[in-house]
């Protein structure tokens, strides 16, 4: 996410390309207009130059889908991030179970990954080959993304039509909906031919691994309620001003780095509320600590805080609604990191609705396995598949068969005392009702 930042800039404006002026020949010179001389032909062939330059590149793009080329083993990329991510991908692996080696010195001739100690043991591994199409599209998507072109992509549209909710079935309709273009410059949704087509996908997984986040929350306040009623979330208090939604995400991480246009999706499909939304886990970034960045122009606040959640708990006004992305709580060591902070938001927290997502069904059957399992939860939706995933696969550093897409799964749950056991808000009510 920080190389979507550099790429798109803070103004949220794609980097354009640096274009080098062309040397004049000694043997001819260029025509110049009379005016030219007084700079006002410059702009117009500046422009020309730039659009020029993209034609060429789009093409340069169509073509390598084309006659796409072989993917180097990542040890050899040129691509010096590339070359330390393959190296973490043989350092890590467990090794290829078909021998007694523990370092992947072998890369798959097709996807590039160090995938196996040496070619005997790859030409064994039958199994390998159902991932093959999966692992090739992360290393082709991972090399795009270092490739230093202009990301069109990440060109985002503006306010969506006035008194219009944007399409909130799927990425491609929404993004259709909400005029995002591809990688050529295309609006999504135009493209014709069949490489177009290949690159458009492309430029979906790449948008959407950033907006899965903001965009996972706004499917489940307009489709499950998570809020409440979708038509009435904006509320405003006894002096009537406006009070925003209180949003905690637990346990953040990437999203915590998210530039803010990617959180202002949220007021474009609602525009009418405004959000306060609250990053807490030990993997803030400590430069974001303790910060807030309030867009009032855009009706919301975001802010951050460094600790585990059990530790900021008393500190801090409780949220509408808690959001935990891709937890992984089903796994043992995974539940001891959770403890402290489930306990407080199933027990503590007024029975707030929490949001969970999980990485792939398998994740999510292991979080729904514990999470039952539980005697101070209970489940408002369960998991089922999140249209606004990100598209983007990842893989496991230390196993290539573990193949993840953040936000794979959500599920709505929310704390729920013991059966049997009267909650004191209920009881207050019983006994009050009972002494009318």
């Amino acid at each position: 996410f920080m190389l979507v930042a550099r790429i798109v800039g803070p103004q949220g404006r794609a980097a354009g390309l640096r274009l080098g002026s062309h040397a004049a020949s000694s043997a001819s010179y260029p025509r110049r207009g009379f005016l030219s001389f007084l700079g006002f032909g410059k702009a117009k062939r500046d422009a020309n130059a730039a659009e020029l330059a993209v034609k060429t590149l789009n093409e340069k793009m169509l073509e390598e889908v084309r006659n796409p080329s072989p993917l180097p083993p990542m040890f050899y990329s040129p691509i010096p991030a590339l070359r330390e991510l393959g190296e973490q991908y043989a350092r890590a692996s467990k090794g290829c179970k078909k021998c007694t080696a523990e370092r992947m010195d072998y890369a798959c001739p097709t996807s590039g990954f160090p995938s196996h100690c040496t070619k005997e043991c790859y030409d064994k591994d039958l199994t390998h080959q159902d991932n093959l199409k999966s692992l090739k599209q992360v290393h082709d998507d991972n090399i795009d993304l270092r490739s230093g072109r202009a990301f069109h992509e990440f060109v985002f549209p503006g306010p969506a039509e006035e008194g219009r909710m944007p399409d909130l079935n799927n990425w491609r309709s929404f993004m259709d909906d909400r005029q995002f273009q591809t990688c050529l410059s295309n609006r999504v949704g135009d493209s014709r031919t069949k490489e177009e087509q290949v690159l458009e996908e492309r430029s979906i997984r790449h948008v959407s691994s950033v907006f899965t986040f903001p965009m996972t929350i706004a499917h489940a306040i307009f489709w499950q309620k998570a809020l409440g009623d979708p038509a009435h979330l904006k509320r405003k208090d006894e002096y009537g001003k406006e009070v925003p939604r209180r949003i905690a995400i637990v346990g953040a991480r990437a999203e915590a780095k998210l530039p803010a246009r990617a959180w202002l999706e949220l007021c474009t499909i609602f525009p009418d509320t405004a959000f306060d939304i609250h990053f807490i886990g030990p993997e803030v970034p400590e430069e974001l600590h303790e910060t807030t960045r309030d867009l009032s122009a855009h009706k919301l606040r975001l802010s951050w805080t460094r600790a585990m959640y059990q530790d900021v708990h008393e500190f801090h006004e409780l949220p509408e609604l808690f959001v935990i992305y891709n937890s992984g709580v089903g796994y043992g060591h995974a539940q001891d990191t959770w403890a402290g902070a489930l306990d407080l938001i199933f027990n503590k927290s007024n029975w707030t609705t929490v949001l969970m997502t999980s990485h792939n069904l398998d994740d999510a059957a292991r979080d729904y396995s514990y999470l039952s399992r539980r005697q101070d939860c209970r489940y408002l939706m369960h998991p089922k598949e999140n249209p606004f995933m990100s598209l983007r696969i990842d893989v496991a550093i230390n196993n290539l068969k573990y193949l993840i897409n953040s936000n794979h799964t959500y599920a709505l749950v929310r704390g729920s005392p013991p059966v049997g056991v009267i909650s004191a808000g209920s009881l207050f009510e019983t006994l009050r009702n009972a002494l009318r």
